[in-house]
């Protein structure tokens, strides 16, 4: 292209360069339609024909998770690497996967669509929510149980009734090899009996020690708090295993291991404790009060959590009365952790 002789220097140099970005706009432009018409006009399908790769968010929640696990259990977690496209670390001889946060091992996690993730959570909180803060969830919980109600209320229904989705199972594969346990005599041939507050309990012999620095840090504190003691003299139950699924789930419940426990006053004077006996005689028993709530006292709650326990009247579906070994969460969620781990074999 020949240019007028009185565009010299600078001038002719910005118009070639701004000719050369018009020609590279107008080749964009006709790859992007020939590619559209070869993908059925969906970007999705071009994204799955161009194999793109994992997030690095992803890859990088991968990462956290196993580097976690493996900091809070380095006597049974071994050597952590990136192996065939994802994160994974051995425990024995094992190789057990990331697979999109189910821990599965090698020879699982090709069937990871057949489980649900194990729920390690990065919103574990450090204060229990305010109940105001809860008010959006209730209410969407309580729209929700009015429409079911409403539906199941309307008279004769001539539609075609949708089939429940499948609940996907909670894989044990991960649990059974950081603990040592298959089955119940496993379980039972790895269970101690200490006294804790008073009570005798069976838990596992990996966490008897952190239970009974637990003991004595609230056994210390009762003596100059009331509310502590008051506390401690009013319980009635005080449960650790118990080779069991959860209430109303075919999954294996955390007692089962010996890595929870169950504290219960002999009276819970009319409060609530946990959301199934509690919904047995109000539908909406998710708008039950902290007030109406059966609670330990904070200093015994801080305490727990303080040794890697997280507390079920933090969850949604509340479990007061429970506390359950859990302190990868506690990493996850960067809150503090007294520097004692449980001893495993």
């Amino acid at each position: 292209m020949r240019l007028p002789h009185f565009l010299q220097g600078r001038e002719k140099i910005k118009i070639l360069i701004a000719l050369a970005a018009l020609s590279l706009c107008i080749g964009i432009i006709v790859l992007q339609k020939s590619m559209s018409a070869y993908a059925g006009n969906s970007s999705t399908e071009l994204y799955v024909l161009a194999s793109a790769p994992e997030s690095p968010s992803a890859q990088n929640q991968a990462e956290t998770f196993m580097r976690t696990l493996k900091a809070v259990y380095p006597d049974r977690i071994g050597p952590l690497e990136f192996r065939s496209g994802d994160w994974a670390f051995l425990i024995g001889e094992r190789w057990f996967y990331y697979a999109e946060g189910r821990i599965l091992p090698e020879e699982r996690r090709n069937q990871a669509a057949e489980y649900r993730a194990l729920g390690f959570t990065f919103n574990y909180p450090a204060e229990l929510p305010t109940w105001e803060s809860t008010a959006e969830q209730r209410e969407e919980r309580t729209r929700r149980f009015e429409e079911s109600r409403s539906q199941r209320t309307e008279g004769p229904r001539t539609e075609t009734r949708q089939p429940q989705a499948v609940r996907l199972r909670r894989p044990l594969y991960f649990a059974e090899a950081l603990w040592g346990i298959t089955n119940r005599n496993e379980a039972w041939a790895q269970q101690v009996e200490i006294n804790f507050l008073g009570h005798s309990i069976t838990i596992h012999s990996g966490i008897s020690d952190i239970m009974k620095r637990i003991h004595d840090i609230i056994m210390n504190e009762s003596r100059t708090n009331p509310a502590v003691r008051q506390w401690i003299n009013s319980l009635g139950t005080v449960a650790g295993w118990n080779w069991r699924n959860v209430a109303s789930s075919g999954n294996r419940s955390a007692h089962a291991y010996g890595i929870a426990i169950d504290i219960l006053p002999r009276n819970l004077e009319g409060k609530a404790t946990y959301w199934l006996w509690s919904s047995r005689y109000d539908p909406q028993w998710w708008n039950i009060p902290y007030s109406a709530r059966y609670h330990p006292p904070n200093e015994v709650i801080r305490t727990f959590e303080s040794f890697g326990f997280i507390w079920g009247g933090k969850w949604g579906n509340f479990d007061t009365m429970h506390f359950e070994y859990r302190p990868e969460v506690f990493m996850l969620n960067n809150l503090p952790l007294v520097s004692v781990r449980a001893e495993l074999p």
